[in-house]
């Protein structure tokens, strides 16, 4: 894996033996998802009885909530919660891709141009947009043509994992270039 690179990383929740602390808590048990059962309970029991009845079933004893009182425990199958809770979690980032913005200028140099394409990269294998914007002052702003020329290069050399989403264009004294993965 890449350094600095970014997997959907989940905060394990304490399990069976590693909760400790709580005299009270809220134990909830559903036998299957969405449907009602005469052998689901919600109900106030203390810590070690909840241990026995996880143990009684044959399930773990997962902290969903230790920052209230009484705290909330559930009895499942740890893995099975796990990979509910990543599942979910890949859904809500699914619908959210954020646009992040590299700014450049006309006199930029190749090196830190390879620098930013690096970082610009970086944010488009994260699944976000990268808004490249370059800022143009003075004689730059009258040749417009020879001014855009590092906004090409940057596009050019993040053409293997990025396209843009229109050519680059002009508003006031910039001229900007949305770039989304391939």
């Amino acid at each position: 894996m890449a350094k600095g690179k970014k997997k959907d990383k989940v905060i394990e929740p304490r399990i069976n033996d590693e909760i400790r602390g709580y005299n009270d808590v809220r134990l909830i048990y559903k036998k299957h998802n969405g449907e009602t059962n005469p052998e689901d309970f919600n109900k106030l029991t203390t810590l070690s009885e909840a241990k026995r009845i996880a143990e009684y079933i044959g399930l773990d004893l997962v902290e969903i909530n230790g920052n209230i009182s009484p705290a909330i425990l559930r009895v499942c199958d740890y893995s099975k919660y796990l990979f509910e809770l990543k599942k979910s979690i890949k859904q809500k980032k699914k619908g959210t891709t954020s646009v992040k913005e590299v700014q450049l200028s006309v006199n930029i140099t190749e090196h830190d141009m390879g620098i930013k394409a690096k970082k610009a990269e970086s944010f488009i294998e994260d699944g976000d947009k990268v808004k490249v914007v370059l800022t143009m002052k003075g004689r730059e702003l009258s040749r417009r043509d020879t001014s855009k020329k590092p906004i090409y290069m940057f596009v050019d050399m993040l053409s293997d994992v990025a396209v843009p989403e229109s050519m680059p264009r002009d508003e006031g004294n910039k001229c900007v270039v949305i770039l989304k993965r391939k």
